[in-house]
C-alpha cells in the first residue's frame, strides 16, 4: 500500500466518511481524481497532501517524507532527501 492511499484511508476513518464521493468532497477534489490516487495513477498533490496533514493532525515533514517514495522513484534523489529526516 502507497502512503498516500494509508493517508486517504486514514482520512475515511477519522471523518467516518462510507464512499470516494464523501471524501473527494471532503478534500475538495473530483471523484476521478481520488481514484487516480488509488489507483496508483498519481499522487497526491503538495497542497492537498498538506490539508490532508491538517486534517489528521500529522506534522507536515512527516507527510512529505512518507510521500518520496511514492512521487519519486530515484534512489539517489530519495536517499539524499532522507538525509535530513528527523527521527
Amino acid at each position: 500500500m502507497t502512503y498516500t492511499i494509508e493517508l486517504l484511508n486514514m482520512v475515511k476513518a477519522k471523518y467516518d466518511l462510507s464512499s470516494d464521493y464523501q471524501l473527494a468532497k471532503k478534500l475538495g477534489v473530483s471523484t476521478a481524481r481520488v481514484s487516480n490516487w488509488k489507483k496508483g495513477k498519481n499522487n497526491l498533490d503538495w497542497n492537498t497532501a498538506f490539508y490532508v496533514a491538517d486534517l489528521l493532525g500529522i506534522n507536515d515533514q512527516k507527510v512529505v517524507y512518507g510521500l518520496l517514495d511514492d512521487k519519486y522513484e530515484n534512489p539517489r534523489l530519495i536517499n539524499a532527501l532522507c538525509e535530513g529526516r528527523p527521527v
